[in-house]
Order: C-alpha cells, then structure tokens, then sequence
C-alpha cells in the first residue's frame, strides 16, 4: 500500500511539474497562432495531459487524480511566477 502511494504521489507531482514546465515554454514562444486553453493555461494543460495516462493506469479514479494534478500544477504557478 505504502509502495502504491508513494508512486501516485510521485506521478501526481512529475505530471504537475512537467506541465508547468511545458506550459512556460509555451508563453515564451508567445506565437498567436497558439490557442490559450489549454495550451497557455497551467491547470487546463495539467488536466489535459494526465487524463490519458491516468485513466488507463486507474480507470475512473483516473479523473479524480487527474483533477488534483491540475490544483498542483496551479498552486506551482502561482508560487513560482
């Protein structure tokens, strides 16, 4: 159980972490042609980009977890800008 957590946890914050990371790429390209949601947006981006892996790793719950990374990936913004 113990081992599970730590790599949900794990996940949840990578997921967080490397959406920030490609959401500030992103604004520095600065290219209009680029839409803003989901692409210059940190929580649209989080939840857009862990949906996928998330659902298949948990099924439903996959939602729910890819709900918190997208809260992550906010509270990394806004503490980090």
């Amino acid at each position: 159980m113990t081992l599970i957590m730590s790599s949900l946890i794990t996940q949840i914050i990578g997921f967080a972490c490397m959406a920030h990371l490609i959401v500030d790429f992103i604004v520095t390209l600065d290219k209009a042609w680029i839409p803003t949601k989901p692409f210059k947006c940190d929580k649209c981006f989080a939840f857009w980009l862990s949906i996928g892996p998330m659902m298949i790793q948990y099924g439903l719950t996959g939602i729910l977890y890819s709900a918190i990374i997208a809260i992550v990936a906010q509270i990394i913004f806004k503490y980090t800008v």
